[in-house]
């Protein structure tokens, strides 16, 4: 099954197939989406590092509060496609992005 999702913004279409019960671009697995209300998207391929509340060298600061996090490899759709890394609790607070798989 293949599921074609057209970006407007950058007159691509990203294709997302599905195999076995999980999704991928291209060769890489999808392992979460996200989409905020602005339409920006996040396809999450890789955990790149976990970071702890505990640790003084490895917590995230956002919005000036320390946080447990993720920060994620994989693709990003905003006006631009582009392949990067990002941070999961930052998506949740501060793009208010809904996790959609």
């Amino acid at each position: 099954m293949s599921i074609q999702v057209l970006i407007i913004l950058v007159n691509k279409t990203v294709e997302i197939i599905e195999k076995n019960g999980k999704k991928f671009i291209g060769e890489n697995e999808i392992i979460r989406a996200w989409k905020n209300d602005k339409g920006f998207q996040w396809f999450a391929t890789e955990i790149s590092k976990i970071r702890s509340i505990k640790s003084e060298t490895g917590r995230s600061i956002i919005n000036g509060n320390p946080e447990n996090d993720i920060i994620y490899y994989g693709l990003i759709i905003k006006k631009t496609l582009e392949w990067g890394y990002f941070s999961g609790k930052e998506l949740e607070i501060v793009e208010k992005a809904k996790i959609i798989f």
